[in-house]
């Protein structure tokens, strides 16, 4: 039976009357690799920053390796943080940088701190002030201090974000290794391509919220499924009635998005149906992303209660 490091109960982020995370339920095994996707202003980060303390916890409860993390804010020190953009003392020297911050999770040398760097192919700018780095600099300086501690907890924020294929390879390796030394491990993304050779479940998160957990089978059995289509229009109730009414499909509405089963052929016969009704269309396709079809398995088909009428227009 898996031992569980990290319990996200019932948590919420509120920061001035807005919620950034909202009420988040989630438990984290030893050793596991779970990714949160989403896309941007989707309460991922916000939800790795509260776990880490960075952010205030409004409501709820995180655990880790059962102890409170508001109540004791010794046991963060187990945990590890990647954020993206990295943010670093930029006048300091790379070194300086991480001899300061690898210390607060305890005692590092410099030959330790030289092999992190050069892990990540970073070492030669180790005496370099961090302001004259690159983002990508920067950001293979990141890794290199969250894998550098060997945590408990190791939260990577957007890690594969803009890499070349080659880093891509190394970072993936480098997950790799540190999970075998007992290393829990909580990746953000906004795709789930980036992610899916790497992690063993995916938190699916929209408008601040989890909308679901899901393994890796039941991910490929949603994309194995039918593949969704739509078209963006200015009134998505009542489009999305006529399309049901004239072309019997059921359909899911997603902001000013129409959802529904079909190819490119179903899709043009669509938009032409919906033109020639004089309603305004401002796009149309199909989901190529394979997190977007996931996350149009999860919108609940639209019952026939149209809040637009043909009046409306």
């Amino acid at each position: 039976m898996s031992e569980v490091l990290l319990e996200v109960n019932n948590m919420s982020v509120l920061i001035k009357d807005r919620f950034l995370v909202k009420n988040a339920f989630f438990t984290l095994n030893k050793g596991e690799c779970v990714a949160i996707i989403g896309q941007d202003k989707s309460g991922k980060t916000s939800l790795i920053k509260a776990i880490s303390g960075s952010l205030p916890i409004g409501a709820g409860q995180v655990f880790l390796d059962g102890h409170d993390i508001f109540l004791n804010k010794k046991v963060l020190s187990d945990v590890s943080t990647c954020f993206d953009p990295p943010i670093f003392f930029k006048y300091q020297s790379v070194m300086q940088n991480m001899e300061y911050l690898s210390s607060l999770a305890g005692s590092h040398s410099k030959k330790e701190i030289l092999k992190a760097l050069d892990r990540f192919h970073i070492a030669n700018k180790a005496n370099t002030k961090v302001k004259k780095l690159t983002y990508f600099e920067k950001k293979m300086m990141g890794l290199a201090l969250g894998f550098l501690t060997n945590p408990k907890l190791l939260l990577l924020d957007e890690p594969f974000k803009n890499l070349p294929p080659e880093n891509l390879k190394l970072v993936k390796d480098a997950i790799h290794q540190i999970r075998l030394n007992g290393t829990s491990i909580i990746i953000t993304s906004t795709t789930l391509e980036e992610v899916s050779t790497t992690c063993d479940r995916y938190i699916f998160m929209e408008d601040r919220v989890i909308k679901k957990i899901l393994t890796l089978d039941e991910v490929e059995d949603i994309l194995g499924g039918p593949t969704f289509a739509f078209v963006k229009v200015k009134y998505p109730h009542y489009a999305g009635k006529l399309i049901m009414d004239n072309f019997g499909v059921l359909v899911k509405i997603f902001g000013q998005r129409v959802l529904f089963e079909g190819d490119e052929t179903e899709t043009a016969k669509v938009v032409q149906f919906l033109s020639e009704k004089k309603l305004a269309i401002y796009s149309a396709g199909l989901f190529s992303k394979k997190a977007e079809q996931v996350f149009a398995s999860l919108i609940p088909f639209f019952k026939d209660d149209p809040e637009e009428k043909e009046g409306n227009q």
